[in-house]
């Protein structure tokens, strides 16, 4: 194991639950003000070469103690991965190497795989006894799955996100985030605007009847690359831009304009208030890459008469050349 490795501390606007199967906090349950709040990069692991298979992880998510799934930019053919990602909470660094316990194959209609190039996957998330994942560039889909990768359905986009000649989801603006909240709510966030709206504008989405949708503001040369529930109303958000620049956001959707049914933006909608929690400026030992997937990791021991609580989220980077790695962070909450 190795000893502590502290980044810079940032304040911010967070409070952590859990993924929908971990139980999340209620919004009731979320200072507006985050005051005391805290976040520090801790370690980081390599996933080398532990599967043959994969091209890129793009996104990973918390299925047990140590235990998550794990999903390929564009695998032959698309899998998903059960892995072991050890960590420990005492000393806040990880344990061993990460090694892969099962999977699947990510399957189309009639249990048909998907083809080379027919899919650019860039998140999943355990809901409903399987997973879902969402594909981004140029076939864009949110897809259910079972727990070996059997085809259930495809939820069906919005109008004004289907891809036509001049609007809907674009390229490597389009779905990039998947997240599910606490009663199993299954949400998807765009890299960037839509076809017919700024490049800026990015759209959440909740799955629902009705469906409720609102505007993600990136910050200028950047786009959103993974975002996680914390609860029904706040996320985490992580953003990335050129080279090793990235931040994480605490972002609601509480007092944020709802543009669902919009099919274009004028500009004037009240944008998901945010508030970053961390940034790859203030910790120069980082090595980023490109990071582009959130997951929680447990909780760290509570230790008697202390004012707060620390919990690991853990962030998949891609980096050209180089192996996948996984970044661990500790956020300090008060109680």
């Amino acid at each position: 194991m190795r000893p502590r490795l502290w980044g810079a501390t940032i304040a911010g606007a967070l409070v952590l639950g859990s993924s929908s199967a971990l139980g999340v906090q209620p919004a009731s349950a979320t200072p507006a003000s985050g005051a005391g709040v805290s976040a520090f990069y801790t370690d980081s692991t390599s996933l080398g070469t532990f599967v043959p298979t994969f091209n890129q992880i793009t996104g990973l998510d918390r299925t047990g103690n140590g235990r998550y799934v794990l999903i390929a930019e564009d695998a032959l053919p698309p899998r998903f991965f059960d892995a072991h990602i050890g960590y420990s909470s005492e000393t806040a660094s990880f344990v061993g190497s990460p090694a892969i316990t099962g999977g699947g194959t990510v399957l189309g209609p009639w249990f048909i795989p998907q083809l080379p190039g027919t899919a650019q996957f860039e998140g999943i998330r355990k809901s409903n006894g399987g997973y879902t994942v969402v594909s981004g560039g140029g076939n864009q889909f949110v897809r259910q799955i079972g727990p070996i990768g059997q085809f259930i359905r495809d939820l069906p986009l919005p109008a004004a996100w289907r891809p036509a000649a001049k609007s809907g989801v674009a390229g490597q603006r389009g779905l990039t985030g998947l997240a599910v909240g606490p009663q199993g709510q299954i949400s998807v966030i765009t890299a960037g605007g839509l076809k017919q709206d700024a490049r800026t504008s990015a759209r959440l989405l909740t799955f629902g009847k009705p469906n409720r949708e609102f505007v993600y503001r990136t910050d200028a040369e950047k786009v959103t690359a993974d975002v996680l529930a914390i609860n029904g109303t706040d996320f985490l958000v992580l953003e990335r831009g050129a080279g090793r620049l990235a931040s994480i956001y605490w972002a609601t959707t509480r007092g944020a304009t709802g543009v669902a049914g919009k099919h274009k933006l004028t500009g004037k909608e009240k944008a998901m208030t945010k508030r970053r929690v961390f940034s790859t400026a203030a910790t120069p030992r980082l090595a980023a890459g490109d990071m582009s997937g959130l997951a929680w990791g447990n909780w760290h021991p509570d230790t008697p008469f202390a004012k707060a609580r620390s919990r690991t989220v853990l962030v998949v980077s891609q980096t050209a050349g180089s192996p996948t790695r996984v970044h661990s962070f500790e956020l300090q909450l008060p109680k």
